[in-house]
């Protein structure tokens, strides 16, 4: 019997053997990349890069290589740690330059994110965000895909307008701006707003008002080809960072003008991200350095924001179980906001007033909270039972939170936005200090809208001061409340934000 030089040989025993061998270090290695998430999430930093590393060494997998450079604590020890890990993250992506492009799916590959440098304080992150996505253009040629559209004369009609995010469910980023989307112009835009399947709940309530709803996969070449399709002349993200699937999606240039809302406030670094829309009196004077994209400033709050319902009976601290007798501090933000400057500020505080007592709210995240209180009462233990970390809270209990609780206090430098919206919908006062980027001055920014200025420190020393002060004077919390219920009508359901954002859109046509 012959055989013909084009007829497949069956493979060997060995050759079978070393298939097996190939396809068991395969899973193992994908078992231990699996794990080093899982272990992420629980705050157990040093076990997860050890799992991802012993991953990597099976198979060095260049998407598992640029998740390993972004690997980073959620919740870090001190400024030096933050270096540290900084210097870390940026030799890894400087070795991945010199990557062969073998990465066909950077989403499902990386599954990561840049989005926890913004937590590291007065940093800006500019340089490492555009040496992140230099390194996934390399390493993943057919990110940069381009709309045919966008090189052909553009069709005549009313501007085409994109909106998109991971985010339209139930999600601050839906409160943000959502009533963006929903009163610009039906007559004088033709208005799209894409969400990614299982993640669009927003566009099933029906209050679009005349614009397409669009459901896209969770692919990114179904899903940018679906996006050119509708042959946009300006994209907008509602945020790009805290998602990998939308970070990828916006390496594309799916419209001749492609911009960015503040909903993770911080430069991409993406060389197809043309705009940042920020909040105009959010922004520091030399806010312009602070971006690789233009920055165009919105009016008001920079966003739509419908005031928020309120729970018909004041809830009691029992409902909480929290002491009734205390004074409460409350800030309720995610464990990553809690940087290291903050904590000598909070032991201040609580060690100024004996019934002073703090309330953190943790939600999913109780591991990482834990390590920020174990961080704050490090210096003094006996702090650690005035420290209360509430677990998932649904919104009309969270908005009842912020009305018991006697003074609220804002993170430095990263700014609660939607937390500080629903404070003030109930005379909430805040303690604040606008830091160096946007992202450290947002409640700053609304009190600025509001013409209050008192509880706006100058540095962290004032900071304390003004969170002592207000805790011993309960006559000044109430002419506080009384004139914060007074006066936040205005950063509430602001049309000008719309004809502003329609301005916008107008100046991009080509």
């Amino acid at each position: 019997m012959t055989t013909t030089s084009d007829t497949p040989l069956a493979p060997t025993i060995m050759e079978q053997a070393q298939q097996q061998h190939t396809a068991l270090i395969g899973l193992e290695a994908r078992a231990h990349a699996l794990l080093s998430k899982r272990l992420w999430q629980d705050g157990l930093f040093d076990e997860a890069a050890g799992e991802l590393d012993r991953a990597i060494a099976l198979v060095p997998d260049v998407g598992w290589r640029i998740r390993r450079a972004l690997l980073m604590p959620p919740v870090v020890g001190s400024q030096d740690d933050i270096d540290a890990t900084r210097r870390d993250c940026e030799t890894r992506l400087t070795a991945l330059m010199t990557v062969d492009p073998t990465l066909d799916d950077p989403v499902r590959r990386i599954d990561w994110t840049s989005y926890l440098l913004s937590y590291h304080g007065d940093r800006d992150n500019g340089c490492l965000n555009r040496l992140l996505h230099a390194v996934c253009a390399r390493a993943a040629p057919g990110l940069d895909w381009r709309a045919p559209h966008c090189d052909q004369p553009r069709s005549p009609g009313p501007p085409r307008v994109g909106f998109l995010s991971w985010f339209l469910g139930d999600h601050t980023i839906s409160r943000l701006f959502g009533g963006l989307m929903e009163r610009i112009d039906p007559e004088s835009f033709a208005v799209a707003v894409f969400g990614i399947e299982g993640n669009d709940a927003f566009l099933r309530q029906g209050a679009l008002h005349g614009k397409a709803a669009v459901t896209l996969p969770a692919d990114l070449d179904a899903a940018r080809r679906i996006i050119a399709d509708h042959r946009l002349d300006l994209l907008v993200y509602l945020d790009l960072g805290m998602d990998p699937f939308t970070l990828f999606l916006a390496h594309a240039r799916l419209a001749p003008t492609q911009a960015v809302l503040w909903g993770h406030p911080d430069t991409t670094g993406i060389a197809n991200i043309d705009v940042f829309l920020s909040c105009d009196v959010m922004e520091p004077e030399d806010g312009t350095t602070h971006y690789a994209e233009r920055l165009v400033r919105l009016p008001g709050p920079g966003c739509w924001y419908p005031r928020p319902d309120l729970p018909a009976v004041p809830p009691a601290a029992a409902d909480y179980g929290l002491p009734a007798d205390a004074l409460l501090y409350l800030c309720p933000q995610t464990p990553q906001k809690f940087h290291s400057d903050f904590d000598p500020v909070i032991r201040k505080i609580l060690g100024s007033n004996d019934k002073a007592h703090l309330v953190l709210t943790a939600g999913w995240a109780q591991p990482l909270m834990e390590r920020v209180r174990q961080r704050i009462t490090a210096p003094i233990p006996d702090l650690a039972g005035r420290i209360h970390i509430l677990g998932p809270l649904e919104r009309s209990r969270f908005i009842g939170l912020m009305m018991l609780c006697d003074v609220l206090l804002d993170p430095p430098h990263y700014s609660g936005g939607n937390t500080a919206l629903e404070a003030f919908a109930v005379g909430a006062p805040i303690v604040t200090w606008p830091g160096r980027f946007m992202r450290a001055r947002h409640t700053a920014g609304f009190y600025r809208l509001m013409g209050l200025t008192d509880l706006v420190a100058t540095d962290l020393d004032d900071y304390a001061r003004i969170a002592i002060d207000l805790g011993r004077r309960p006559d000044k919390r109430t002419l506080l409340r009384q004139a914060i219920a007074l006066r936040s009508a205005t950063l509430y359901q602001d049309d000008l934000v719309v004809r502003a954002f329609e301005a916008f859109a107008y100046s991009t046509l080509r």
